[in-house]
């Protein structure tokens, strides 16, 4: 709280504060500065999904690498691959998530680090199998070109197959791969903070009950926000515009990534 002089004298001003020269972004209703919020919450924002899918087309990818080579091209059928993408696309990850968060992550006991540790590993363990099947039935199809059988003929090993060959071919659909994986997770943690389960704890406060995060993820504000759309607008609208901006950046490097990879295959048809 603080006074601010009017031309009928000084008034007491209480948060929250709109947008000015001393708070760009404004603050909130308890007075905390939003722009300092979003900064602290950017690390958990930005570095989780990054590391979550980042794990996943590693883990996944490498899976799906390796036990294509362990089988004949020829002979396996690319429309039963093409079935289990379909299949696991629709796994409820979100709802095996949030059943397993409802009872730890409000009021938790558990650190915020190792919150996040756990929510991370749920992530990962539950996407790989659609990266999976995806490397599989693109490795599968690479593996019908000549040069995997002349490579096979020398004797190459699996090991030099993936690293010389595999790899090199798949290098522009992994990173694609990769950047839908992170617009995906961002999606799933914006999807948690709806129902108020904010990566890394949900604290209560009372009277009246208002869901705060602990860590200041973006996903977390907007959701610790999202009552004040009526009231006092610019506390929801900047953390919502900084979780957009970041969700567009990434889907226009993933556009930029496919466009490229066009334009390669363009330039060299044969390969």
């Amino acid at each position: 709280m603080k006074y601010i002089s009017t031309e009928e004298g000084r008034k007491l001003s209480a948060p929250p504060f709109p947008p000015s020269k001393e708070h760009l972004f404004g603050t909130d209703q308890w007075g905390y500065d939003i722009l300092t919020l979003l900064l602290h919450g950017a690390k958990y924002t930005i570095f989780t999904v990054v590391i979550v899918a980042l794990l996943r087309v590693v883990i996944g990818g490498t899976l799906g690498i390796f036990v294509a080579l362990n089988k004949n091209p020829l002979n396996t059928p690319i429309k039963n691959a093409k079935m289990k993408i379909n299949i696991f696309s629709g796994f409820p990850v979100f709802v095996i998530i949030y059943f397993i968060l409802i009872k730890i992550n409000i009021e938790p006991v558990l650190s915020p680090l190792t919150l996040s540790a756990i929510v991370g590993s749920l992530m990962i363990v539950l996407g790989i199998m659609s990266v999976y099947d995806n490397v599989y039935s693109k490795t599968i199809e690479v593996q019908k070109n000549l040069f995997i059988t002349a490579s096979q003929a020398l004797g190459g090993s699996r090991l030099h197959i993936a690293k010389k060959h595999i790899l090199p071919s798949l290098k522009s659909q992994i990173l694609i791969i990769f950047m839908n994986e992170v617009i995906q997770v961002l999606h799933l943690i914006g999807q948690l903070g709806i129902f108020n389960l904010f990566f890394g704890g949900t604290f209560i406060r009372m009277d009246p009950p208002v869901f705060i995060s602990i860590t200041k993820e973006w996903a977390g504000l907007i959701g610790q926000f999202r009552s004040t759309i009526y009231y006092y607008q610019w506390i929801l609208f900047f953390p919502l515009l900084s979780y957009i901006v970041l969700l567009f950046s990434f889907y226009l490097v993933s556009q930029g990534v496919v466009q490229q990879e066009k334009v390669n295959q363009r330039k060299n048809p044969i390969l």
